[in-house]
């Protein structure tokens, strides 16, 4: 497994229809760890475990009208 972060949330005005989705197929997967920003925004740290960036991207598929993200950028440990 890889480690990999973005910054990202629902689009503005959508995010009642974003968390409505995302609770319908039962929250974020569980090997993604979610970081709110402080200033309440909607936007958060994501930093998740997983095989590869596609498979982030897949997850996404969902919600492509409704939410925006950062580049997905490898987290390499020294």
């Amino acid at each position: 497994m890889r480690t990999l972060y973005f910054i990202g949330g629902p689009i503005e005005n959508k995010a009642v229809e974003f968390f409505h989705r995302l609770a319908e197929i039962g929250g974020s997967p569980p090997s993604w760890r979610i970081y709110p920003h402080a200033v309440n925004d909607s936007k958060a740290l994501h930093l998740v475990q997983a095989a590869s960036q596609q498979e982030i991207l897949d997850n996404f598929k969902q919600f492509v009208d409704i939410y925006e993200h950062t580049e997905i950028v490898e987290v390499v440990e020294r």
